[in-house]
């Protein structure tokens, strides 16, 4: 009887825990989903690498100007990244955190974190040379969070969190512009379509892995337009300041061998809602069509000349723009926090649409 009334108590205490924790968005009663998951590269790393012994690293000025207290947490933008912002309009916490932070801890683990890492990418051959996290590490991550979860609020709750989250897989633009397409070792191992299949099947073990550890909501986020990047321009395109068309025709046929790959494995993850999510679209019109989203400079970024500037190049020394918010990019490589607040809006509209209709869950 004692054992039972511990029980009870523990399992009282762990949801009063929980419905305090739990924010509340004016208007809406309770989150979309019970915690936001996120693996893949810089795009939606918060800070992950800020312990590891890497130079792909952004946890100093000027990055993080326009973050809260103007702090640079390792997250390669001016202020908050798409993740956090989708974390808000999914009635979660307005940051969310790196796994690998030190203060995730305590009540902080309920409503999910990132276990991206910048400079990651699907292929192990794109992150083990750099020394950051690869997709399976990532995974592994999430294991021994699952694990702490458990441990603090007990196994029901955490499946029970685990299985009404929102995990989202957001990578591979590293793949192909700092592996493929830089490295003779894997072009000559590989033509592009054979190293698009090889990223597939990481793709599809990634989607194995999450569904078995309890997720039952898989966002997979298509690349963007990268020939558009100011860098990949400025190393790729000698004859002009247009993007560079042959890589954003190699993310073209990527993404759509992504849509084609989810919905061959579909039947083998019945009660699973699996679906892709367009980032190449709006970005691309943001960049083509700056004005009309309220920017002025959509070929360079905002951290020094803006052409090649990101990580260690654009640092306390370097000059950055007076007004971030008037352009796409933050440095050669990565958004700025303002351009993130419309493509998550996009994102977000994109992921309601998938989770409410009737016709995309098996």
């Amino acid at each position: 009887m004692e054992g039972d009334y511990i029980a009870l108590s523990f399992t009282v205490l762990s949801l009063f825990l929980l419905t305090l924790y739990v924010p509340q968005v004016e208007g809406q009663r309770q989150p979309l989903v019970s915690a936001l998951y996120v693996f893949g590269d810089s795009g939606i790393d918060p800070g992950n690498n800020n312990p590891l012994p890497t130079l792909i690293r952004s946890n100093f000025p000027p990055y993080g100007r326009d973050f809260p207290n103007g702090r640079p947490t390792g997250r390669f933008t001016n202020g908050r990244l798409i993740t956090d912002q989708l974390s808000q309009l999914f009635g979660l916490p307005d940051l969310l955190p790196a796994s690998l932070d030190p203060e995730f801890r305590g009540q902080k683990l309920l409503t999910g974190a990132s276990f991206g890492s910048s400079a990651s990418g699907y292929a192990d051959s794109t992150s083990i040379p750099l020394s950051v996290l690869p997709l399976e590490i990532q995974v592994k991550n999430f294991r021994l969070y699952k694990i702490r979860l458990a441990r603090l609020f007990g196994h029901e709750t955490a499946n029970r969190i685990v299985s009404e989250a929102l995990f989202t897989i957001s990578t591979g633009t590293d793949d192909f512009a700092n592996n493929y397409y830089i490295n003779p070792l894997t072009r000559g191992m590989y033509t592009i379509e054979q190293f698009q299949d090889l990223l597939l099947e990481s793709l599809s073990e990634f989607i194995r892995n999450v569904s078995r550890e309890g997720a039952t909501k898989i966002a997979i986020v298509g690349l963007p337009p990268f020939g558009c990047l100011p860098s990949q321009i400025t190393l790729h395109n000698i004859t002009g300041n247009n993007c560079f068309e042959e890589f954003n025709e190699v993310a073209s046929s990527f993404n759509a061998k992504i849509k084609a790959l989810i919905e061959n494995i579909k039947p083998d993850y019945p009660g699973v809602l699996i679906f892709y999510e367009d980032l190449y679209d709006k970005l691309l019109d943001i960049i083509k069509s700056p004005t009309k989203y309220g920017f002025v400079e959509a070929r360079r970024g905002c951290c020094g000349t803006g052409l090649l500037e990101t990580a260690i190049l654009c640092n306390p020394s370097t000059i950055s723009c007076p007004d971030p918010s008037t352009y796409v990019f933050w440095d050669s490589f990565h958004p700025t926090t303002e351009c993130y607040q419309i493509i998550a809006n996009d994102l977000f509209q994109q992921a309601l649409a998938a989770i409410n209709s009737p016709t995309t869950r098996n």
